[in-house]
């Protein structure tokens, strides 16, 4: 529901000059760089003109000492040229700054004369080439250009090799753990739009989809707290309390980690509310199956606030115990504030260091760990997508590798395997399903991170034609997430 209103750019430090980006922002358009063919001019009658050679071999010799069409003598060409770790899918490469280069052009290839290369723009002096072939050697070499990419201003460094890894072959997943992250849109929410149904017209399709996919353990948001309206059930009932009656209905034993709806000494009404802690997280809460997983402790953190009458945020918490392996864990969820501005982007900056510290608080065993949540930020979010970088400055894995102005999944990505990855994770309730692109990772503000584990599969729920239109009723404007694990 919370798509923020923040400005998508293309990248800022990097740009891919042809496929597969065939679909970019129109700041930066595609280009192909295409090798400079020498053309003889023709007379009227089809004859070539005849060149007298000295001016051939003018032309040869400041061809010779410039390097290049369109080098210039004056800047300084890019040394260091180095490749210092590989991935099966990428390499990471590095070189020397030139003084005052606006932007540098890598090019690379799997032949030694550079046919069939491929180029990438960069501002820094070092980069992840992604979306290469494995146990293959590639020739790379960089060279400075101008700041809209039209110049060259010095010639190329010398070549250098560098080989991506064997593909990794993964044994059989034993004991596998799924956890997932579904923003399911809150009841009274509704606004209307087209393919939105209200929560009594939707519901059934969130459960079914819940069902099909039967997570082990669910980060669930917006299911709200409030009573739904037009309920005749004795007593009133929230939304999350209706989802897990009927899942419950529908065969699927989930249990609610912290029932309560409200930090009050009378926890079922916020009305003449007396604070009492009970563990509450209003729409933010932890599903678990309790047929594969046990619950052993759980509570919630108030995240920081801007002013009192912001919506509050809660970041709930608990730790479980995978049945089968008798393993203990950790998961977490989250649900970040959504509005635009700068002071709300330092918010969600402040709110996700408060997770990360609770983590450590609430963790002091170091069991593993799953966050899910949605964050309200994006790979395009300007000028960062800030709670990300705190998550994976605290160690926190992305499995999809998904960082930030890239639809290539970085090398270092962690799932073993992924299903509809390109889709968008918000659908704003659109008959056909956000994707960027029909390959790589699409535009997420939902995610699931994780400590270090194996992760065997990466799926984004969507249920949709050939032609990517959702079948059916759409559940949420938010698609769940999901992930398959080994816990270590």
């Amino acid at each position: 529901m919370d798509w923020p209103c923040q400005t998508m750019v293309s990248p800022g430090n990097f740009y891919r000059e042809n496929a597969p980006f065939t679909r970019t922002f129109a700041a930066f358009p595609a280009q192909k760089v295409s090798p400079i063919r020498s053309r003889m001019p023709k007379n009227g009658r089809g004859s070539t003109f005849r060149v007298r050679p000295l001016p051939i071999l003018i032309l040869a010799i400041l061809l010779l000492l410039s390097g290049a069409p369109g080098a210039s003598a004056a800047t300084a060409t890019p040394s260091g040229l180095k490749s210092p770790a590989q991935t099966s899918t990428s390499v990471f490469i590095s070189w020397n700054a030139v003084s005052g280069a606006p932007r540098y052009r890598v090019q690379y290839s799997t032949k030694a004369d550079f046919s069939d290369s491929t180029y990438n723009r960069f501002t820094t002096t070092s980069t992840e080439l992604r979306g290469l072939k494995s146990n293959t050697t590639y020739y790379l070499r960089v060279r400075v250009i101008s700041a809209d990419g039209t110049t060259n201003l010095s010639p190329y460094s010398a070549a250098i090799t560098t080989k991506t890894k064997i593909a990794p072959v993964f044994a059989a997943v034993v004991n596998p753990l799924s956890v997932a992250s579904y923003n399911v849109k809150c009841a009274n929410c509704f606004s209307g739009v087209a393919n939105e149904l209200t929560w009594a017209g939707r519901r059934s399709a969130v459960v079914a989809n819940i069902k099909a996919q039967m997570p082990d353990v669910i980060g669930i948001q917006e299911a709200s707290q409030g009573w739904l309206k037009d309920d005749a059930r004795p007593g009133g009932v929230s939304q999350f309390e209706d989802l897990q009656q009927r899942l419950q209905a529908a065969g699927a034993n989930y249990q609610l980690a912290n029932s309560k709806r409200n930090n009050c000494v009378k926890d079922t009404t916020p009305t003449n509310c007396v604070y009492a802690y009970k563990g509450a997280s209003q729409g933010t809460k932890l599903f678990y199956n309790a047929t594969k997983v046990s619950l052993v402790s759980q509570g919630s953190l108030a995240l920081p606030e801007i002013k009192a009458t912001d919506n509050p945020r809660y970041w709930a918490w608990g730790i479980f115990v995978q049945k089968s392996t008798n393993k203990k864990f950790f998961v977490g969820d989250a649900h970040l504030e959504p509005a635009s501005g700068t002071a709300y982007q330092s918010l969600r900056t402040k709110q996700t260091q408060a997770i990360t510290a609770e983590i450590k608080k609430r963790n002091p065993s170091n069991f593993p760990v799953l966050l899910t949540g949605d964050l309200n930020s994006h790979k395009w979010t300007v000028p960062t997508n800030a709670p990300y970088d705190v998550l994976t400055a605290a160690g926190y894995i992305d499995p999809l590798g998904n960082t930030y102005a890239s639809d290539l999944p970085s090398g270092k990505a962690t799932a073993e395997k992924t299903v509809n990855a390109n889709y968008d994770s918000f659908n704003a309730f659109k008959r056909h399903a956000n994707a960027r692109n029909a390959w790589g990772n699409g535009t997420y503000l939902d995610y699931i991170f994780t400590s270090k584990m194996r992760v065997v599969e990466w799926r984004t729920v969507v249920n949709v034609d050939s032609s990517g239109n959702f079948i059916g009723t759409i559940p949420s404007d938010h698609n769940m997430v999901k992930a398959t694990v080994q816990l270590p």
